[in-house]
C-alpha cells in the first residue's frame, strides 16, 4: 500500500502510503545551470504552463529562474520507466518476481522479498563547458528529519516521521531542506538542511563534459499496529527494525532489484505483443502491486490487494480477476486469501423467490464481498461494501457471485497446483458451494435451469447484483443474468473437476448435470431476432452485453479444453456465444465511435479489466481474428489511460473515455492473459 507516483506533466505527485490515489506533492528533478537557471523535467503543479518559467523566489531570499523541459520522451517498460528531459534522465525502478511461500522460504528469502523499498536513478548529463548542478527534490506537507546525522554520513539523504525517505551513498552527493529545492540551490544562508523546509532531496556537481548518476533508494515504514479490529503488521516488521535499516539493506542488495527489473522488462519486450498491449500490461502491474499488503497476524502470513481509491480490503470480484496474474507470481497468496474467506468471511443463508420474498427456503454458503476497509477488518461473516433492503442497486449483496469466485479461483488454483491437500482440507466446504449454487438456481432440484433465480435472504427482501455494480440492469442484476449465468456454469465444471479428484463420484455427476443445464438455458436464450442472446432471461430483456463470453477462461486456464471447444460437450453453448459475440461487436451495440470496446449495450460504463479479459477469450477460445479492429480498439483503450485517466495511474471504470471511478486500481492486472499464447493454452 505505498507508491511512489509521477509522469503526469504539470501534476502533483511523491511517494505516499495507504493512499486513495497519487500523493500530492511535488517532485523537482533537473539541473542547475552556471546561470543559476533551473531546467527542470514537468513533474510538479503547473509545469505543464508556460508561466510555470518563471522566478522563484525563496521565503528567506533564496530565488532563480525555472525552465521547464518541454522535449521529454518516457520509455515506459514492465519495470523501468525512463523519463527524459534536456541533460536529465529520471529512471525509476519497480522490481517485482515470485515472491517466495513464506511457510518454507529462508529468513533471507523473505527479507529480499519484502524489503519496503523502490530505486531511482538520475543521470545528468553536462554537454556545457561550465559545471552544472544536478537535483533531485521531493515536497511534502510535513517535514524532513536528515539521514547522515543519524547514520554518521553513511546514507545520504532524509525521512520523514520515519515512514517515507531516501537515500543514496553515491560519491559527492549531498543532501538539502529547504522551502523549495530551487531556492536550497541557490541559498543565501550557509546551512545546507535547513529543517523549516518541506523540501529535501540531493544535490551534486557535474563538471563540463562529464556524466553523474545518483543512484537512490526511497523506502516506506510503518511500525507498529496496521489494521484494525484484527491486530497485525506489516511483514516487512519482522525483517526490518525501521526505514533507516530497511534503506541500508535496499543500496547494500540493489544490483540484485534491478537484475530483476531487468528480468521482467526483457520477458515483456521480448513477447510478441503489440506496443499497445506491452504498454497496458506495465501500467497495470504496477497498480496492482501499489495495491498490496503483506500483512503478519502474529502467526502467519495474511495477503490483501485494496480496492485502489476505494480501499476495500479482499474485495473478491477483485481476487477472482486478479487470479491469472496471482498464480503465474505467487500462487500461495490465491491459497491464502481463500482461507481467509473460509475462516473468516464465509456465512450461510437462506434464499427466496422474488415473487414470495417472505417465503425462506434452504441457501447454504457463501462469502462476502469483502473483508473491511481503510485497514480496517469488518467483522467475521461481514462485508464493508453490502448492505440489506437494496434491490439490485450499489451496495447491495453479491452473494450468488462471491460463491462461484470461491469456487472458480478454488478450482484454478488446484488445477494448476495439484495441491490435493488444500481441497482435502476444504472438502466440506466444497460440498457446501455445491449444494449452495443448487439452491441458488432453484431449491427445488426439478425446477432447476442452470442460472441463478433465488435471491439471498441478506438483501432483505432486495435483490442481489453483480461486481458490475455501477451499470444498469444489462449486468448489475444478478438474478436471470448470462454473464453470472456463465460464472455458475464453469464453477460447476470447477466442482466436477475437484469432487472428481477427490473421489467424490456421485457429487461430481451432479455438478456435470448442473453445467449441462446452466449451458442449454443461456443457448436457448439466444434471439435469431437480435441475433444474440438477451443479458437478462426475463421481462423480454434486450441488452447485449460482452462478458456473456467472460467465464470460458476458467475451464480454459484449469486445462479443460474440451469444455471451450465446438467439437466438446458443450460445443452448442461455445457455438451460440460465437454467433453472440459477432453480432455485438458493432458499433451501435457493443463498440464505441473510438473502437473501444462496450461492455453493455445499454450502459455507457466500461470496465477495461474485464475487456482485457473478454479479448482474451474472444482470441483465444472463441478464435476470433479481428484483424485491424483489434488495434483500433487497444489504442482506444490506451487513450483511455494515457489521456483520460493521466493523473490517477490505472483506472478501470470509463465513459466514453473518460474516468467515473475504480481509479488508482489494481484489477487490469488481469490483461496479464495476453502473454499467453496458443502455444501455452491451459497454462500461467
Amino acid at each position: 500500500m505505498a507508491s511512489f507516483t509521477c509522469g503526469a506533466h504539470g501534476t502533483t505527485g511523491g511517494m505516499g502510503i495507504e493512499l486513495s490515489g497519487p500523493y500530492p506533492g511535488e517532485i523537482t528533478v533537473g539541473v542547475v545551470d552556471a546561470n543559476k537557471v533551473a531546467h527542470l523535467l514537468p513533474l510538479f503543479s503547473d509545469s505543464n504552463h508556460s508561466e510555470a518559467e518563471r522566478y522563484v523566489e525563496g521565503k528567506e531570499g533564496g530565488g532563480g529562474r525555472v525552465a521547464i523541459e518541454r522535449n521529454i520522451t518516457r520509455d515506459y517498460l514492465w519495470c523501468t520507466d525512463r523519463i527524459t528531459g534536456g541533460a536529465t534522465t529520471l529512471q525509476i525502478y519497480s522490481p517485482f518476481f515470485s515472491i517466495p511461500d513464506p511457510a518454507t522460504a529462508t529468513p533471507a528469502q523473505l527479507a529480499f522479498a519484502c524489503c519496503p523499498c523502490i530505486h531511482l536513478e538520475v543521470v545528468f548529463n553536462n554537454s556545457t563547458t561550465s559545471a552544472i548542478t544536478g537535483i533531485f527534490g521531493l515536497t511534502i506537507d510535513h517535514r524532513w528529519s536528515s539521514l547522515g546525522a543519524r547514520t554518521g554520513g553513511n546514507l545520504i539523504g532524509a525521512t520523514s516521521r520515519d515512514t517515507i525517505g531516501f537515500a543514496t551513498q553515491t560519491p559527492g552527493a549531498r543532501c538539502f531542506i529547504d522551502f523549495d529545492a530551487v531556492s536550497a540551490i541557490n541559498r543565501r544562508h550557509q546551512s545546507p538542511e535547513f529543517l523549516l523546509g518541506p523540501t529535501a532531496g540531493l544535490e551534486i556537481e557535474v563538471p563540463a563534459g562529464e556524466t553523474r548518476t545518483l543512484s537512490v533508494a526511497l523506502g516506506f515504514f510503518v511500525d507498529g499496529v496496521a489494521t484494525y479490529n484484527r491486530e497485525m503488521r506489516y511483514y516487512y516488521t519482522r525483517h526490518f527494525t525501521s526505514l533507516t535499516q530497511a534503506l541500508s539493506y535496499a543500496l547494500e542488495h540493489r544490483q540484485a532489484y534491478l537484475t530483476e527489473a531487468d528480468a521482467r522488462n526483457r520477458e515483456l519486450a521480448d513477447s510478441p505483443l503489440s506496443d499497445d498491449r506491452k504498454f497496458m500490461i506495465a501500467h497495470a502491474t504496477r497498480s496492482y502491486y501499489g495495491s498490496t499488503q503483506w500483512l503478519w497476524d502474529g502467526q502467519a502470513s495474511v495477503w490483501v490487494v485494496n480496492e485502489g481509491e476505494y480501499l476495500m480490503m479482499n474485495t473478491f470480484d477483485l481476487t477472482v480477476d486478479m487470479l491469472f496474474h496471482e498464480m503465474r507470481m505467487n500462487p500461495w497468496t490465491v491459497r491464502n486469501v481463500l482461507e481467509q474467506f473460509v475462516c473468516n468471511y464465509s456465512f450461510q443463508d437462506t434464499v427466496f423467490h422474488a415473487s414470495d420474498p417472505n417465503h425462506a427456503l434452504p441457501g447454504g454458503i457463501s462469502f462476502t464481498h469483502d473483508m473491511g476497509v481503510m485497514n480496517h477488518w469488518s467483522p467475521t461473516g461481514q462485508s464493508a461494501y453490502e448492505v440489506a433492503g437494496l434491490d439490485r442497486q450499489c451496495f447491495s449483496h453479491m452473494t450468488c457471485e462471491q460463491l462461484t469466485n470461491w469456487v472458480l479461483c478454488t478450482g484454478v488454483y488446484f488445477a494448476q497446483t495439484s495441491d490435493i491437500t488444500f481441497i482435502q482440507r476444504h472438502r466440506t466446504i466444497i460440498h457446501g458451494c455445491l449444494q449452495s449454487l443448487q439452491n441458488r438456481d432453484n431449491p427445488y432440484p426439478s425446477a432447476r435451469n442452470g442460472i441463478m433465480g433465488f435471491d439471498s435472504s441478506r438483501t432483505q427482501g432486495g435483490g442481489e447484483i453483480t461486481t458490475y455494480d455501477s451499470l444498469d440492469h444489462s449486468l448489475g442484476q444478478a438474478r436471470n443474468n448470462i454473464y453470472l449465468g456463465g460464472k455458475m456454469w464453469a464453477s460447476y465444471l470447477a466442482l466436477e473437476y475437484m469432487l472428481a479428484s477427490l473421489g467424490d463420484t456421485a457429487l461430481a455427476e451432479q455438478s456435470a448435470a448442473a453445467a449441462s443445464l446452466a449451458a442449454q438455458t443461456i443457448s436457448n436464450g439466444f434471439r435469431s431476432d437480435l441475433g444474440y442472446i438477451p443479458a437478462i432471461l426475463e421481462d423480454n430483456n434486450e441488452s447485449a452485453i460482452i462478458p456473456a463470453i467472460e467465464a470460458l477462461v476458467y475451464p480454459h486456464v484449469m486445462g479443460l479444453q474440451s469444455a471451450t471447444a465446438s467439437s466438446g460437450p458443450y460445443g452448442f453453448y461455445i457455438d451460440t456465444l460465437k454467433t453472440h459475440l459477432s453480432s455485438i461487436l458493432r458499433n451501435g451495440l457493443c463498440l464505441y465511435p473510438d473502437g473501444g470496446w462496450k461492455l453493455s449495450s445499454t450502459a455507457d460504463n466500461s470496465w477495461a479489466s474485464k475487456i482485457a479479459l473478454c479479448q482474451f477469450v474472444a482470441s483465444q477460445i472463441l478464435e476470433f481474428d479481428f484483424g485491424e479492429a483489434e488495434s483500433i480498439a487497444d489504442a482506444a483503450h490506451v487513450a483511455w489511460q494515457q489521456k483520460g485517466a493521466m493523473q490517477y495511474a490505472c483506472c478501470d471504470q470509463f465513459r466514453s473515455g473518460e474516468p467515473i471511478g475504480s481509479l488508482y486500481y489494481p484489477r487490469i492486472v488481469t490483461n496479464v492473459l495476453w502473454l499467453h499464447s496458443d502455444a501455452t493454452k491451459g497454462t500461467l
